[in-house]
């Protein structure tokens, strides 16, 4: 049977203790570290949930409003939120333009810069639906994702910031649609999108590519002095009313193949790295000024009252 000395217990005391004398040189130089024990996240209680099933108007409310709270003091469940609040948006009330008007607000001033409540980096994936009135001038989100959406009203973007990625893929807007000196951080899809009123997109920017292939624009379009810094895209899309690229900049090229313009078309000072019209026709039977940029003019007009535009 062995026997442990204490000579033996001294030398693993040594050890140990250079061991930690060691480990304490090297954290020397180092912030200090102080662990404080996190608080649990605080969850959606059963209260909260039964109101959102409710089947009035104020008790939902209230229930969407509580839940904001909690998500104001909880960044977890803030997302989670946000999800929550276009279920509830797309509720199927008979009223459902004027339960929109009072439920948009309590997400507004969390996604408006400068508000006091705001939460940065938040996503909107709104399912198919019909939004009236969508109002986020001055809002600041990541990604939005807004495919086969029905606007109804005026539809404002204005001086709004995406930091993602955003689409409107196949989306329709039923009146005006103001996108005025807005900020794409990565480009942009508005594929196959109808404007039935004014598209105002006057002043926007952004930083990756856009496409607006096969959209449709019926009343006046407004590019002026938009900045685009890369491709952009709308091949294939008609233009139905006046339409104004005049001082817009394109970094890299901008696609108008197969193109149609029924109206005016001013494309004055505008600059691109390449413009592209190849296939882009325009109407003859109607007495309107278009300004092409350099190197561009309708050909010999054709039997359907259109003309091909042709490098001049």
């Amino acid at each position: 049977m062995s026997t442990v000395t204490p000579f033996a217990v001294l030398a693993v005391i040594g050890a140990v203790s250079g061991a930690v004398t060691a480990w304490l040189l090297l954290r020397r130089d180092r912030p200090a570290e102080v662990l404080v024990p996190s608080a649990p996240p605080e969850c959606v209680d059963e209260e909260v949930e039964r109101q959102l099933m409710a089947d009035e108007f104020d008790v939902r409310l209230a229930g969407m409003l509580e839940f904001a709270d909690l998500a104001d003091r909880d960044p977890a469940l803030r997302q989670e939120f946000v999800d929550q609040f276009f279920v509830q948006l797309g509720y199927g009330w008979p009223q459902s333009a004027d339960w929109q008007a009072k439920l948009w607000p309590v997400l507004l001033r969390r996604l408006r810069r400068g508000s006091p409540q705001f939460w940065p980096g938040m996503d909107l994936h709104p399912k198919p639906m019909v939004l009236h009135d969508m109002d986020l001038r001055g809002c600041e989100v990541r990604d939005a994702r807004f495919h086969a959406v029905r606007f109804v009203g005026d539809a404002r973007f204005g001086q709004a910031a995406f930091t993602g990625l955003v689409s409107f893929e196949g989306s329709c807007f039923a009146r005006h649609a103001f996108f005025g000196g807005v900020r794409f951080g990565t480009g942009a899809d508005f594929e196959k999108v109808t404007f039935t009123g004014t598209a105002d997109f006057a002043g926007a920017a952004a930083g990756g590519p856009v496409w607006f292939d096969g959209a449709r624009f019926s009343a006046r379009t407004d590019f002026t002095a938009a900045s685009f810094g890369d491709e952009v895209s709308f091949e294939a899309t008609g233009f139905g009313g006046r339409t104004l690229f005049s001082g817009s900049r394109f970094a890299a090229g901008a696609l108008f193949t197969r193109a149609r313009f029924s109206g005016p078309a001013d494309f004055t000072a505008a600059t691109a790295d390449g413009f592209d019209f190849t296939g882009a026709r325009v109407r003859t039977d109607a007495r309107v000024v278009r300004t092409w940029p350099p190197g561009w003019a309708p050909g010999e007009p054709e039997p359907q009252r259109w003309a091909g535009l042709t490098r001049a």
